[in-house]
């Protein structure tokens, strides 16, 4: 909570701290657009991916790079770490889904699927059982990464042309999927019917990100120019079957 990492098309990760807005690091290294970065659990370690097809891995506290992956034939779309911080997960406009090693970088799985469409996003689920995966074919899939099959597939919302995210939900019992959507709407689907439960209304542009709240059910979403806004969504009750509210 007290630094935020950057991805930038100067090729560099930036490292800022929260409170004063101060640039503490610039790690450079890739050689094109750096489109998607995250941290460790611990905070003490930053993956970055890039249009250079490249994963890099960056100790936070010194600012070097402590390895380069040649993970992909396209741009790297998004990494993310699993939730003990051992593996990390790579999508790629070559319609590839990679999982690594933290500690050597040797690739341990690919998940590719039957029609192969661009990936725009991927994440560990929180139980670290599961990969999320959206991609530019209007679907978001949920992978069993170690059996190599998805397990559930998620649609309504449209995304075509962008690298949109996507979260997981997860409420006591309760576990949602949300999505932002080119269509300027917010879709939460339930994750074992697959139904959308809720479509958010509200932004006037592609809505390109999404975050959840790690406890309560609150959202967090931004959209594209003609918006320029983020939203913060609440369950004004949340014992009723009420639609969430901006």
């Amino acid at each position: 909570s007290k630094y935020i990492c950057s991805a930038s098309d100067d090729k560099t990760v930036k490292l800022w701290e929260v409170e004063t807005g101060t640039l503490l690091k610039e790690l450079a290294g890739h050689t094109n657009y750096v489109l998607c970065v995250n941290f460790n659990p611990p905070s003490n370690l930053v993956v970055s991916g890039s249009f250079d097809e490249t994963i890099r891995l960056w100790d936070v506290r010194t600012g070097r790079c402590l390895n380069v992956i040649n993970a992909h034939g396209d741009p790297v779309s998004a990494v993310h770490f699993n939730r003990d911080g051992s593996l990390i997960v790579s999508s790629s406009y070559d319609g590839i889904v990679r999982i690594f090693e933290t500690a050597t970088g040797s690739c341990v799985k690919s998940l590719l699927g039957d029609d192969n469409p661009p990936v725009s996003f991927v994440m560990f689920s929180p139980n670290g059982k599961f990969v999320l995966c959206g991609s530019l074919d209007d679907k978001i899939r949920l992978w069993d990464y170690e059996q190599g099959e998805v397990v559930k597939t998620y649609s309504e919302h449209k995304n075509s042309r962008f690298c949109m995210f996507s979260t997981f939900i997860v409420t006591g019992r309760d576990k949602y999927i949300a999505s932002g959507s080119e269509d300027n709407n917010l879709y939460i689907w339930d994750i074992q019917s697959r139904q959308v439960v809720q479509k958010l209304r509200g932004h006037t542009d592609v809505v390109l990100t999404v975050a959840a709240h790690p406890f309560n059910n609150i959202l967090a979403s931004g959209a594209l120019e003609r918006d320029k806004t983020v939203k913060i969504w609440v369950d004004e009750n949340e014992h009723s079957d009420d639609e969430m509210e901006a």
